[in-house]
């Protein structure tokens, strides 16, 4: 096993059989991480490539929370989120990928054509917000294809996520948003993983989450860096689903994965359970609300009731694989 050393959402871990894991969040534990398995080393060819020549096959075709959970052999309860997480036990790390080091790497030597242009959205993002956004994603581990493989990049910290939040928005002549097809084809997926509709979907859309660059796709996540165990953290019980109508505060939280954020006011619509305290929270394990509980709003949100006698609060969480439950602007 490796030191023990600090491991950030959207970290790349490769384990003892060549596989690749997918760091989720910054809360983990002293003998594993909250993650999955991405990819899996293959004798068949794919798009999915070492420099060493060892093709990969990708494991998680889609992000829904099922398919997440199926990926990983490796599954453990979790008191504070009461359902049981995909993991992957430290003592199966042999290498970590640090997406700022390889950001470094990056910015002084390129091989290839996405090389040079992750150099160049690095290079864009640096000169005007002194910030170095970390690559993820297949170029991370150097498993990337440099014709098909997108920019997929992580900021860590609250001011530094601010702040490329802040350039990306106000410069859409360079982060250009999607558009047409483009952005028909985007909200068609994330339709099938969450029920809503095209439009509910479309009104989530941030061209500082993802957009084209130099023509090139990218999507750009956001991290507090904020470390935690996370089974010191206080455990809450699903006592059922609830719909409410919320105002959301919005705040810094939002970006972070999972996305929380305040609940102002809020009125109950539906529930199967009565809530023991407050509904103080929504949480999300979906990216699309990131925007959403970042900026506050009203909402109409579904989720998971859960309440913790330890804090005396309750909370909806949103994207859990037991139940398909959503956020959307309220009209």
């Amino acid at each position: 096993m490796l030191v023990k050393q600090q491991v950030l959402d959207h970290y790349y871990v490769e384990l003892v059989d060549g596989s690749l894991g997918v760091v989720v969040g910054n809360n983990h534990a002293n003998s594993f991480l909250v993650g999955y398995v991405k990819y899996r080393p293959t004798s068949k060819q794919t798009l999915w490539r070492s420099g060493s020549g060892v093709f990969y096959e990708r494991v998680v075709k889609t992000y829904t929370p099922a398919s997440v959970w199926e990926s990983t052999t490796w599954r453990l309860y979790i008191p504070h989120y009461d359902y049981v997480s995909p993991v992957i036990p430290l003592s199966l790390v042999t290498k970590i990928h640090n997406p700022t080091d390889r950001s470094i790497e990056v910015i002084s030597r390129v091989q290839d054509e996405l090389e040079v242009a992750a150099q160049r959205f690095i290079h864009t993002v640096l000169e005007n917000t002194g910030v170095i956004p970390g690559i993820t994603g297949s170029l991370l581990p150097k498993i990337h294809n440099p014709s098909t493989s997108d920019l997929d990049f992580v900021v860590y910290g609250p001011r530094e996520s601010i702040e490329v939040v802040e350039f990306i928005s106000e410069n859409k002549d360079v982060f250009k948003p999607f558009n047409g097809g483009r952005i028909s084809e985007w909200s068609s997926r994330v339709v099938e993983v969450t029920g809503l509709s095209r439009r509910d979907v479309e009104r989530f859309y941030r061209n500082w989450r993802r957009g084209l660059f130099g023509g090139k796709e990218y999507s750009v996540i956001y991290s507090d860096a904020i470390c935690e165990d996370i089974m010191l953290k206080p455990a809450y019980k699903t006592l059922g689903v609830a719909r409410i109508v919320a105002e959301v505060e919005g705040g810094v939280r939002g970006l972070n994965y999972p996305s929380t954020s305040k609940v102002i006011t809020y009125k109950v619509v539906s529930s199967t359970a009565t809530p023991r305290y407050d509904i103080a929270e929504a949480v999300s394990f979906e990216a699309l609300y990131i925007p959403g509980l970042f900026e506050g709003g009203l909402f109409e949100i579904e989720g998971l009731l859960q309440c913790s006698d330890v804090v005396e609060s309750c909370r909806l969480l949103i994207g859990a694989r037991e139940s398909r439950t959503y956020m959307k602007y309220y009209e």
